[in-house]
């Protein structure tokens, strides 16, 4: 077999992905299987993992301490290709011996049909990578039950990362020279619209951007788990949008959209929030809290903050990590499983959450962040939420970011989205094993 991309220079591209779930395995049968491991393993991820989780320090860390190894990294699209692995794995073959998931919950697809391993069931919670040595209720975020069913990495919530400049231009700033946190989304509201530009009746710099793209249900998820203190219903279990707090959000976010004070940017491209506030271009992005320290090198350390969007001091918001699986089909599971505790689970982890702000998930190197964003992120994280454990989460996510889009933009009302949205969940496979 032709050997895969290294992770260096990778281009992410639909092909790329397409190659990787045509080719073979990237070893032979493995213990168990008729045969020995291979010395040789496949990690798929996403382009920006790749690039943000610093894959090329990992697998160069890794195979300089195991000579002989060989570690190849290859991209897929988005979460909607996880169904074209699924569908090789159920017949026992596995183009990936690892796969990096965008938010662990979506890996939940996997479980009913034993698609990939319970690291409970392995020795991988041994020694720097035993249960006591990673951060706080981490491991929660990728876990259901029993099963451990991810290893997570890049600790995020949900939240607004804010640019102090416009603030103090705009006289938002308090006594003390500090952003204060909106007590509700109207507050909020007013903030972006003192902020916003228009020269005539066109809109030149929104106040704030939204997360209305790919992620819009994951914004959906945070902001009601701050203004309500849950996106269930009273049975605890069922993802719920149709209550007075959400009406009343969502109500505002028409109207900033139909304004010209938040922005639709993200509809057509998800990092448009993230990349004009790195630039410096925007006051507010809502959407993961990490784009703080992103921003700082640009914009200022002490210009860049996590403001606390209405409720999540108290109720919390989306929390999450990117989830590592392991495919059940992998025939070299075991190289697998040192390359996440040695590559992975190492120090290259620091510079990653000082970069990027994705926290370190292992105690040791989460110590070693000092950084004026960590506390106020870390607190949140700690109260926050992860997305439910649903078979159907990858439907919800797509479709209902259609329904979403559809309703700020006026093609539906109100009760016609809500009333589509509850009968997209209602429908759905809530069920995970």
């Amino acid at each position: 077999m032709k050997r895969q991309h290294k992770v260096v220079g990778l281009v992410a591209s639909a092909a790329i992905a397409a190659m990787t779930l045509a080719g073979c395995s990237s070893g032979g049968e493995g213990p168990g299987n008729g045969g020995e491991e291979s010395n040789e393993i496949t990690v798929a991820a996403q382009a920006w993992m790749v690039e943000k989780f610093h894959m090329a320090d990992m697998v160069k860390k890794f195979e300089a301490a195991n000579p002989g190894k060989t570690v190849n990294v290859v991209e897929y699209p988005d979460n909607q290709a996880l169904s074209n692995f699924a569908l090789q794995w159920s017949q026992n073959k596995s183009s990936q011996d690892i796969v990096v998931v965008d938010g662990a919950s979506v890996a939940v697809q996997f479980l009913a049909k034993d698609l990939i391993i319970d690291f409970n069931k392995t020795d991988f919670f041994e020694g720097a990578t035993a249960k006591d040595k990673f951060v706080g209720e981490t491991l929660k975020f990728d876990s259901l039950g029993d099963v451990q069913f991810a290893i997570p990495i890049g600790l995020e919530t949900y939240n607004i990362s804010a640019n102090k400049t416009y603030f103090d231009e705009a006289g938002l700033l308090d006594a003390n020279g500090d952003i204060p946190a909106p007590k509700d989304w109207d507050e909020l509201y007013e903030m972006a619209k003192a902020m916003t530009v228009k020269d005539g009746n066109t809109v030149t710099r929104p106040g704030m951007t939204i997360q209305w793209g790919p992620n819009a249900m994951s914004t959906m998820i945070a902001v009601e788990q701050a203004v309500r203190g849950s996106f269930y219903k009273s049975d605890g279990k069922t993802l719920t949008f149709d209550t007075p707090e959400m009406r009343e959000v969502l109500e505002i976010w028409k109207k900033g959209v139909t304004e010209g004070v938040f922005s639709i940017d993200t509809f057509a491209n998800k990092d448009a929030g993230r990349s004009n506030f790195n630039a410096g271009n925007i006051p507010m992005v809502l959407e993961t809290a990490a784009h703080v320290p992103e921003a700082a090198p640009t914009i200022g350390v002490d210009n860049s903050v996590v403001l606390a969007m209405p409720g999540s001091l108290e109720n919390g918001s989306y929390g999450f990590t990117a989830g590592i699986i392991v495919p059940s089909a992998s025939k070299n599971q075991a190289l697998a499983l040192k390359f996440i505790q040695e590559g992975m689970m190492s120090d290259v982890q620091v510079d990653v959450g000082l970069e990027w702000g994705k926290l370190p998930v292992i105690k040791e190197y989460f110590d070693q962040i000092d950084a004026p964003w960590k506390t106020a992120m870390y607190d949140l994280v700690k109260i926050s939420q992860p997305a439910p454990m649903y078979r159907d989460l990858p439907e919800i996510q797509v479709t209902g970011k259609q329904m979403l889009q559809e309703y700020l933009t006026g093609a539906k009302d109100l009760d016609g989205f809500l009333a589509d949205l509850e009968s997209l969940i209602d429908k759905a496979n809530k069920e995970a094993q």
